[in-house]
Parts: structure tokens; C-alpha cells; sequence
């Protein structure tokens, strides 16, 4: 007879048996498809490992469906770190897209495979809940290697658009201070009566340095249509009840395993900035805030507040968790600090310690600030703001 938890284990634990193998597969498949050096699809130890941590990662996500893969910080960063070297080998984002694909092709091949030895005791509907938990996961993952991919190609955009603004800038100014001279001359040459020659090279030396006017002036035209717009392309208006409501879905599984509850204030504002940080700022400080709930508490709450002034655009995410020591809050965005180590095993956390110093430099690269509020037993507050530019307004 079937049994829905024992096919899930078992999917799971072949995952964790076979990681360096499947790893391996994805490895001879990316060989054939890009065209680097074998030695260079995958160049440095870190990534190299983090092919079948990656394997490991979802079959523990297979077990815990309430710990969303988009919380664990080591491995958004790896998925990032895996755009920004395909972007640095000249892949394109279809070819980012297809890695995935096949990713997910050869775990599809695998549990189907692991579902034909099982045979009768095999839930097929368990097993599909699981390859779609593992599919989902695999797309948060493509997502994030993507937007990196395509971060980093609009940066390179604007960096040579700067370039030729810079060009253009001084080609104009070095042909407009002899130009000016050669109009004084071509004003005040006099010309005899009846040489024909000098007033033929006078009259070429006229049109010649109407034409160069017009060429400085289509080069300083061309430099003003250059300059950086208000938002970059990868920049949008982002809606923060919008998103912040999209990332709560993603974690909901999770906060409810812990009896947490997500609370959204009202007219939260929006913000012109790029979509793919404040995203997955919201998504480390939730994720935080629901995993360190305090477990002796009957009521659990996380709540995301937000407001703007006539100068800032401010976020807030509140907790009554367990709180942090005054003793820590100087070093809590610095890397690899984890203040409630010891309480791992209890609260079923894994981590390394990352999460908030991503968190910062991402919201420094959105150029806001970032502090924190805490006292032990009482929870914590994260506090997000940005100067007031054009196109924050109040989402309410």
C-alpha cells in the first residue's frame, strides 16, 4: 500500500545519496551546451560545490516544504554568482535559461525513475507534490541567476553609454574652441575686388565651418540624450503592498509551520528602485523574523509597516521573537554573526550567518539605510528608509 511521507523520504533521501552524481550529469550537459573550456563552466571550488550542495539543498527542501529555498541566502548568492559568470563568458539568457531547463530535466528523470523502483508503494500524488516543490525551487533559482545576468548587463550598458556621453562631450568642446576662432577669421577676411580665388577659399571656408557648428551642435544634442534617466531599466516603481504581499505567499508554508502570523499594514509606499533587491531584502528579514519566533509565545506575529514623509520613504518589519542582546546589535549586519547559534537544533534553523550582511549591501546599493531595534524576549524591528525621490508616493 502506498504511503505519501514514505515516498517523499525515500525521493529525498536518493536525492541526498546521489547529489554528486546528478551533479556530475548536469556537469557532461553543460559541456555540450556552452562554449567554454570544460574546466570553466563551473572555474572556481565554490561554485564546483555548490552544484551538489544545490542537489542537497532541495532534497531538504523536499522534507521541509516550509523552508523556502529563496531564504537561504548561500545559495540565492551562489544562483547570482552563477549569472554574473555566464554574463562574464558572453552566454546569453536563453542559454541561462536552458542550464535550468536541463537541470530540471535530469531530477524529473531521476524521481521517476526512483518512482518505478517503489512501484506499488509508491503515492504518485505525493511524488508529484514533491517534483513540483522541487520545480518551483529550481525557478526561484533560475530567477535569481537571471536577474544578476541582467543586472550586470545593464550596468555594462551604462558604463559605455557613460563613455561615449564622455566622448561626445569632449570631441564638442575641443571643436568648438578653434571653430570659434575660424568664424572670427571667416568674418573678417577682406577679399580684393576681382580675385576670384580668395573668395572661392573664403566661401569654402565659410561653409566648412557652418557645417563643423552644426556637428558640435548634433554632438552636444546627442550627449543630452544620453544622460541617465531618472531609473535604469532594471529599475521600476515598486509597489511595496504588492510585493511585500507576493513574498509573504512564498514564505506562508513556513510561518505556518511555526504558528506565525503575517501582518500587513496599510498604505504601504512605493519606491523607484531595482525589484530584485528589495525583494529579496523582504524575503531575508521576514524569513528571519518568522524562523527566530519565540517558541514559548502563544501569539507569533511579523509585521510590515510603511510609511512616507515629506522627506523619507520608510519600511518597517516587527517581530515579538526572541529578541536580540544590546550586546550584538553593533555587529549584526557583519558576516557570518549568527546570535542564536545555539538554538539550531530547536528552532530547525541552518544557516551561516550571511543573510543580514546581503541584506545590507543590498539596501546600500539601493541607496538607502538599514537599523535595528531589539531587546531579548521582546522581538525586533528592521527599519528600511530612502530619501524621498520622484516617484515614491503612497501606495494607499
Amino acid at each position: 500500500m502506498s504511503n505519501p511521507k514514505h515516498t517523499v523520504e525515500h525521493l529525498a533521501t536518493r536525492l541526498e545519496e546521489e547529489h554528486h552524481r546528478l551533479a556530475f550529469l548536469w556537469l557532461e550537459r553543460l559541456d555540450a551546451l556552452l562554449r567554454v573550456q570544460r574546466t570553466e563552466v563551473f572555474p572556481t571550488h565554490q561554485l564546483l560545490d555548490h552544484i551538489p550542495a544545490l542537489v542537497l539543498e532541495i532534497a531538504a527542501h523536499l522534507r521541509s516544504p516550509d523552508e523556502p529555498i529563496a531564504a537561504n541566502t548561500t545559495v540565492m548568492a551562489k544562483a547570482a554568482e552563477l549569472g554574473l559568470l555566464r554574463f562574464d563568458q558572453r552566454a546569453s539568457v536563453h542559454q541561462v535559461l536552458r542550464e535550468y531547463q536541463m537541470f530540471a530535466e535530469i531530477l524529473e528523470d531521476f524521481c521517476a525513475g526512483e518512482m518505478a523502483k517503489l512501484g506499488s508503494h509508491a503515492d504518485a500524488g505525493a511524488a508529484l507534490r514533491a517534483v513540483g516543490r522541487a520545480s518551483k525551487a529550481i525557478r526561484v533559482l533560475q530567477q535569481k541567476t537571471v536577474d544578476a545576468f541582467i543586472t550586470r548587463y545593464m550596468e555594462t550598458i551604462e558604463n559605455k553609454t557613460a563613455q561615449l556621453r564622455s566622448f561626445s562631450r569632449l570631441i564638442s568642446h575641443e571643436i568648438r574652441q578653434p571653430l570659434g576662432v575660424l568664424q572670427v577669421l571667416s568674418r573678417v577676411i577682406t577679399v580684393p575686388e576681382g580675385d576670384e580665388e580668395t573668395a572661392t577659399l573664403v566661401q569654402s571656408l565659410e561653409r566648412n565651418v557652418v557645417r563643423l557648428g552644426e556637428v558640435a551642435t548634433k554632438l552636444e544634442r546627442l550627449t543630452r540624450l544620453t544622460r541617465r534617466p531618472e531609473g535604469l531599466p532594471h529599475e521600476d516603481v515598486i509597489d511595496f503592498t504588492r510585493l511585500t504581499a507576493d513574498v509573504v505567499e512564498q514564505l506562508q508554508s513556513m510561518a505556518e509551520a511555526r504558528g506565525v502570523t503575517i501582518e500587513i499594514g496599510d498604505g504601504l509606499p512605493s519606491l523607484v528602485t531595482d525589484a530584485g533587491r528589495a525583494e529579496l531584502v523582504l524575503v531575508n528579514l521576514i524569513a528571519n523574523a518568522i524562523k527566530y519566533s519565540d517558541p514559548s509565545k502563544s501569539v507569533r506575529r511579523v509585521r510590515i509597516e510603511g510609511e512616507m514623509t515629506p522627506t523619507l520613504v520608510r519600511l518597517t518589519v516587527r517581530d515579538n521573537g526572541l529578541g536580540l542582546p544590546e550586546s550584538k546589535l553593533r555587529v549584526i549586519f557583519d558576516q557570518f554573526v549568527r546570535v542564536h547559534a545555539q538554538l539550531d537544533e530547536e528552532l530547525g534553523v541552518r544557516g551561516m550567518g550571511l543573510g543580514l550582511s546581503i541584506v545590507r549591501e543590498a539596501v546600500e546599493a539601493m541607496r538607502g539605510t538599514i537599523t535595528v531595534e531589539s531587546a531579548e524576549g521582546d522581538g525586533t524591528s528592521f527599519t528600511l528608509e530612502w530619501p524621498v525621490v520622484r516617484g515614491a508616493t503612497s501606495a494607499g
